[in-house]
């Protein structure tokens, strides 16, 4: 058998892909969706399905295709089209691939996110990269022309940049329940790495360049006279005075906005009552969130505050034009934008393949490989939870039915007696009329 060998680093966006002694770069688009093992290895058999081959790889139904066990390690190449890239995902991940690559219909692809998430990129747990036409047909073209080939690939997700302590900024919208969700899980990571990383917090907004008007509009969608906005339909003003708010908490204690984000989340529902629900957490009450609201406003003395520039804001600005995050929530480590699902133990393992020290992360994931597995003692507690009730409910039965019966034996017998006693008087009265 002729075998391939493909490594695939994952360095200045680009894979290093040898091939019998040779070698070239090509480049790749990493998918937003499913899981990615920062700081690992992945390695498999690139293998062309024949019910693929036969359906031109589309990947879109598994119904036909027969789920591959003749090797471990197995990575599915499809092309893309008829489908979404995380329908795909779902079909390869249940055809036991442990990667999916994806051929582009475009000659090159570029280093950022071409595949996105369309909203069920959350059942697929393998990582999924798209690669350039020609690259794609040239692994076709060896596993089809030479006979019994199989690809070996190796792709690595380790960060050859890693620092003392990484930047990481999160990027935060308030009309997604993911990102609360998020949020809540990843505070236990967070103060595991306060000290080893610098968090950031940045918030979705849109930057107007209406220097004709000279940012003089009253759009309710805006504020800065229509320099930042979020278009919410008239309510967009009243999102970014609490992204305002929020950002300021954070400013003063981060711990803080955690537990505010949470009380947010749970308490805040409508647009409207962003500013009432607001006021009514103590967090929010403190005088010097008001104070670092009004100081983010760059005082001009000739201007409304709703037409006034915001330090803050503009930061924001930034941070989405120069970040590449497409889609919000997202997560920027190192000046990477994050790919993959946003769970938390994948981003706290992100930010640890950044970092030169690692400690902390080490520590962790150590104490996790050595506790015990509750899954299994939970089983069996509930197993025997359910044997002990079902001899206790036995018990019981058995004693209902015994004290039953006992009651009927006694009705029965009660009645006998009766019965004889009537027939013995009956008896004696006729022996006396005689």
């Amino acid at each position: 058998m002729l075998i391939f060998s493909i490594l695939i680093y994952l360095v200045s966006g680009k894979l290093e892909i040898y091939t019998d002694g040779q070698f070239q770069n090509v480049n790749y688009s990493l998918a937003n969706f499913g899981y990615i093992p920062y700081g690992r290895s992945l390695s498999g058999y690139i293998l062309m399905v024949k019910e693929l081959e036969e359906r031109q790889l589309d990947l879109c139904n598994k119904s036909n295709i027969a789920k591959q066990q003749e090797l471990e390690n197995l990575w599915i190449i499809g092309r893309i089209g008829n489908c979404s890239a995380t329908t795909k995902a779902y079909v390869a991940q249940q055809l036991g691939a442990q990667l999916l690559i994806i051929i582009s219909t475009k000659q090159n692809v570029s280093n950022g996110m071409e595949l996105k998430n369309d909203g069920m990129g959350f059942r697929v747990h393998i990582p999924t990269i798209e690669i350039g036409k020609d690259d794609g047909e040239q692994i076709l073209k060896n596993l089809t022309e030479i006979q019994d080939s199989v690809l070996y690939g190796v792709l690595s997700f380790k960060d050859s940049k890693r620092v003392e302590k990484p930047d990481v900024v999160l990027f935060m919208t308030l009309n997604d329940k993911g990102g609360y969700k998020f949020i809540r899980e990843f505070e236990q990571y967070y103060k595991l790495l306060e000290k080893n990383a610098r968090f950031y917090i940045s918030y979705d907004i849109e930057r107007w360049d209406d220097r004709i008007s000279k940012y003089n509009i009253g759009n309710k969608d805006c504020l800065g006279g229509g320099r930042y906005c979020i278009n919410q339909g008239g309510e967009g003003r009243l999102v970014l005075e609490e992204q305002l708010r929020q950002h300021c908490i954070w400013i003063n204690n981060q711990s803080q906005w955690f537990e505010y984000m949470d009380y947010f989340d749970k308490n805040c529902f409508t647009i409207k009552s962003y500013g009432a629900c607001s006021g009514e957490s103590w967090i929010r009450k403190q005088k010097v969130i008001d104070e670092c609201v009004e100081n983010s406003y760059v005082k001009d003395s000739k201007k409304e505050r709703e037409q006034l520039e915001n330090v803050i804001m503009d930061y924001w600005v930034g941070n989405k034009s120069l970040s590449g995050i497409v889609y919000y929530p997202g997560v920027l480590v190192n000046g990477q934008p994050y790919y993959g699902n946003l769970d938390s133990i994948n981003v706290f393992e992100n930010i640890c393949s950044n970092m030169l020290n690692t400690t902390v992360c080490t520590a962790l994931q150590q104490s996790q490989d050595d506790s015990p597995s509750t899954g299994s003692d939970i089983n069996w507690a509930m197993i025997a939870f359910a044997v002990v009730s079902c001899i206790l409910f036995g018990l019981f039965l058995f004693m209902c039915y015994r004290r039953r019966l006992k009651i009927q034996m006694q009705q029965e017998l009660g009645q006998q007696v009766n019965e004889m006693v009537s027939q013995y008087i009956k008896f004696y009265e006729t022996k006396n009329e005689k």
